[in-house]
């Protein structure tokens, strides 16, 4: 492939509309997904993690980010991915997400 065939499949992905959005954390309260992996990425933040996950029988990419949630997912990957969780919520506006695997 020449760089510049290369650079016209780079411009089309980024002019590409069909990409869907990230799902948020509040997105996944109260549903019971599998988590395939996880990326860290640096936010003005900290660092965060983006889930690749099953949801419902479709892939999406979601945010997996809060004080408690964060560490449960580093958990989840020192004993291995895949892993099928359910997160939730507290009924307070401070309550803090968690995942349970089920």
């Amino acid at each position: 492939m020449t760089t510049n065939d290369l650079n016209t499949q780079l411009q089309e992905i980024a002019d590409s509309t069909d990409f869907p959005p990230t799902l948020s954390t509040a997105d996944l309260n109260g549903k019971t997904f599998t988590i395939n992996n996880t990326r860290l990425v640096t936010t003005k933040h900290g660092d965060r993690h983006i889930g690749d996950i099953e949801l419902d029988g479709e892939h999406h990419e979601a945010w997996l980010t809060g004080s408690k949630l964060h560490p449960q997912v580093n958990a989840l990957l020192i004993a291995g991915l895949p892993q099928t969780v359910c997160l939730t919520k507290g009924e307070g506006d401070y309550d803090p997400y968690t995942i349970q695997v089920v």
